[in-house]
């Protein structure tokens, strides 16, 4: 298999208009929404907000947060 070919099969082929933590804050609950972004409204750290996440079974990243929180992440790019 050629490198282009490697790159092609593990290239993300989902929805690439927003970022990963904001297609998680579109499945949560309500509750649980709120008390995302109000962890992000309190400066909560990334890490202690992923942690709490994944404790609660969802898949995510600090750095998915942390680019989300600094506007960095791909669904302020598309706006």
């Amino acid at each position: 298999m050629s490198l282009e070919e490697s790159i092609e099969e593990f290239r993300y082929k989902g929805d690439t208009s927003i970022c990963p933590f904001a297609k998680l804050l579109n499945t949560l609950n309500e509750a649980d929404k709120n008390a995302a972004l109000k962890a992000i409204e309190k400066n909560i750290p990334d890490v202690t907000l992923a942690s709490a996440l994944r404790k609660e079974g969802y898949k995510i990243a600090e750095i998915s947060i942390s680019q989300h929180r600094k506007k960095l992440c791909r669904c302020q790019k598309n706006e």
